[in-house]
C-alpha cells in the first residue's frame, strides 16, 4: 500500500480522477466483503483523500483574502498626572473629606453617658419569649 500511496501522491488532479473512476469500476465487479474488495476499497479511499487535498490546495491558491483585515487606526493619548507632593496630599485629603466638613483628628474619645431610664444590658443574651418554640432534639426521649 505504501507504493500505491506514493503513486497517488505523484499524480495530478486529472490522473487522480481517472484513477478513482477505474477503482470504482473494479470495486463494483468484486464481491463485497472479500479481501480483494477491501484492498481496492482502501485504495479508493486513498485516492479520494488525495483528490480532496488537491482541491484544498487549489482553493488556497485562489483565495486572495488577506490573513489580517485592516480596520483602521485608533489615535490614543495617555494622560499621566504628575502630582506634586502638595497636590497629592490635597487629593487624598479630599477623598477622605466628610460630608459634614473636614475630618478632624480628635484625640479625646467621646464618653458615653448612660441614661438611667434605659435598662442595662446583660452580658449574656436572653431569648425573646415571643419567638421561643420547642425544638425537638435529635435522639432525645420524650
Amino acid at each position: 500500500m505504501n507504493d500505491y500511496w506514493q503513486k497517488i501522491q505523484d499524480m495530478n488532479q486529472d490522473k487522480v480522477l481517472s484513477e478513482i473512476e477505474t477503482l470504482n469500476k473494479r470495486l463494483f465487479r468484486l464481491p463485497e466483503g472479500s479481501p480483494m474488495w477491501q484492498q481496492v476499497n482502501g485504495m479508493l479511499e486513498e485516492a479520494q483523500l488525495r483528490h480532496r487535498d488537491l482541491l484544498e490546495f487549489q482553493r488556497a491558491e485562489i483565495d486572495t483574502t488577506p490573513d489580517i483585515i485592516e480596520i483602521g487606526e485608533i489615535d490614543t493619548t495617555v494622560y499621566t498626572p504628575d502630582y506634586t507632593k502638595e497636590e497629592l496630599v490635597h487629593n487624598i485629603a479630599s477623598f477622605y473629606y466628610d460630608k459634614n466638613g473636614p475630618i478632624t483628628d480628635n484625640t479625646q474619645q467621646e464618653q458615653v453617658i448612660e441614661d438611667p431610664k434605659l435598662p442595662t444590658q446583660n452580658s449574656e443574651p436572653q431569648p425573646s419569649e415571643e419567638f421561643t418554640i420547642d425544638v425537638p432534639k435529635f435522639g432525645a426521649k420524650k
